[in-house]
């Protein structure tokens, strides 16, 4: 799968790699002057790719065993576990929970994302696995394990991960109250949360405050800055979008799925069998779509906390319409037919989704492992340096010991990452305040070098034809040679609608209109820059 977020590869895979091999490119959120992204996210990560380091596995290979078992793995799991629980009280809305989320745009991005908002979608998914077990089991010690559990996994996903998952928590919270209100649980309960709440917190706060050498709780800088930033500072310098941009982009993820969320958020909670549980999953969905279709500036990664519990809606709504189907008077077949083509339809179109973002988005993961595979430089930095074409940077596992990420001048007018500090130990660089950084995202021009100080230059073609590289044309320079291209889709082509959003099967190409402009995006390598690696 793509990597869709330049903030995923900038923000957490390149502080990762500071941990893991004392380099990487360092946004200004990082600087200890400001302080808004937490190391303590990054040790569970740090730990399996310094278990990789051992056993001498190679950087860019350590990045994809941290994917796969750290990331993709942990949310298999929460899934698995989802399921389980599920299953036990009804295997139909169990199943169709499974084929939701299994084959679900969304997830197969939003679940192996190396950022908190993941994290905190893992969390939300062991959460209400465990809201789940409350509501259906009455015995006293039993629902208050299961609340404690769900209220804990919360505060991972908040403190840990992202503090405004914590709004999700609140059902939960006023549903703990209500119980001991009516005494089904005892009110020493709140003493036992709040103990949760500081044993989650406290290894955080600790972490941090190592990496930066002082007292620091990075949740609570998170939204100082995002709710109250001063004039010129806050989330909404990075874009602002309509409302609609949310509904787009989780039709794109979810596709039917999603307006049968939306119609479960509704009826779910009146008409099916999990009358309790769905109204905490419709309650989560509202609070979560009422916060953040509400704010100017919107990402995607924004959604993926609630990414299981769309799913969830929809599967409950599924079930329910199916069950209710299955007791008219209609023939068994025709029954049968009817679930066999949703089913069908669902898995075509899921699948079709992620193959389009796989062969138009792929181009950086692929390109760049031509670099991972050149040989180490041990003598000497090899320059490595990219345009305008920066922000599709995968990360610097791509790059081998000795070989270093760089920009040059390409007329973007932000603030591009800076470099780590290097000379010292890793708490030299945490601590180390970097010059000409800012929280406006303003240009500094000591981000960028000259192209006669690059060994190997990152560039598209801008064009679907033969590689051209533009801006400067180094293609037909003598001391440049490509060393590998790549198709990536083109911005600026023009593409029909399907086209851009569904990988058209081979035996529909003439019967769908499907265009898609690609340009190459490519690797030179300079005459006198290191050969690629025989044993490889």
């Amino acid at each position: 799968m793509i990597i869709g977020d330049c903030d995923e590869t900038f923000n957490y895979w390149e502080p990762l790699n500071l941990l893991l091999r004392h380099f990487g490119k360092q946004t200004w959120e990082y600087s200890p002057e400001y302080s808004i992204r937490s190391y303590a996210y990054l040790i569970p990560y740090y730990i399996i790719g310094n278990v990789a380091q051992l056993v001498k596995l190679k950087p860019v290979e350590i990045f994809y065993l941290i994917r796969i078992v750290g990331i993709a793995g942990v949310t298999s799991f929460c899934e698995l576990k989802f399921f389980i629980t599920m299953n036990q009280f009804s295997s139909d809305v169990a199943n169709w929970w499974l084929v939701l989320s299994s084959v679900s745009p969304g997830m197969s991005h939003g679940g192996v994302a190396l950022l908190p908002s993941t994290l905190a979608l893992q969390c939300t998914l062991l959460a209400n696995t465990y809201i789940l077990k409350a509501t259906k089991d009455v015995n006293s010690r039993r629902l208050e394990q299961n609340l404690l559990k769900a209220i804990g996994c919360y505060f991972v996903g908040g403190i840990l991960g992202w503090p405004f998952v914590l709004s999700l928590g609140v059902p939960v919270g006023v549903y703990t109250i209500g119980q001991i209100a009516n005494k089904s649980i005892k009110t020493v309960v709140l003493l036992k949360i709040a103990l949760i709440c500081l044993f989650v917190m406290a290894p955080v706060v600790l972490i941090d405050s190592y990496f930066l050498q002082k007292f620091v709780f990075v949740p609570i800088n998170i939204v100082l800055y995002n709710v109250f930033g001063g004039e010129g500072e806050g989330p909404d310098i990075f874009g602002v979008e309509p409302w609609t941009y949310y509904f787009v982009n989780l039709i794109l993820n979810f596709h039917l799925v999603f307006p049968l969320c939306i119609a479960g958020i509704l009826f779910n909670p009146i008409l099916c069998n999990f009358k309790t549980f769905s109204l905490f999953v419709s309650a989560q969905l509202l609070i979560w779509y009422t916060i953040f279709f509400s704010q100017p500036h919107k990402e995607e990664r924004f959604m993926y906390p609630v990414y299981s519990l769309i799913s969830m809606s929809a599967s409950l709504f599924i079930s329910k319409f199916f069950t209710t189907i299955e007791k008219r008077k209609i023939s068994r077949p025709f029954y049968l037919s009817i679930k066999l083509v949703f089913v069908m339809g669902l898995i075509i179109l899921s699948s079709l989704r992620i193959f389009n973002l796989v062969e138009n988005y792929a181009a950086p993961l692929k390109t760049f492992n031509a670099i991972a595979q050149l040989e180490p430089s041990l003598n000497s930095q090899v320059n490595v340096c990219i345009g305008k074409e920066w922000y599709h940077f995968p990360n610097s596992f791509y790059l081998p010991d000795g070989y270093r990420l760089k920009f040059v001048d390409s007329g973007f007018d932000g603030l591009l990452p800076g470099d780590f500090y290097e000379s010292g130990s890793i708490i030299d660089s945490t601590t180390y305040i970097p010059p000409q950084m800012n929280n406006r995202n303003q240009f500094e021009s000591d981000k960028i070098i000259g192209l006669q100080e690059c060994d190997y230059f990152i560039e598209n073609s801008q064009s679907n034809s033969q590689p051209q590289i533009l801006n400067p044309d180094l293609s037909t320079n003598g001391d440049w040679e490509i060393l590998q291209c790549d198709k990536i889709l083109n911005p600026n082509g023009k593409h029909s609608f399907l086209g851009k959003v569904l990988k058209t099967p081979k035996f529909l190409e003439t019967l769908i209109p499907n265009k898609v402009e690609y340009m190459e995006f490519c690797a030179l390598k300079k005459a006198t820059a290191p050969l690629l690696s025989r044993a490889s």
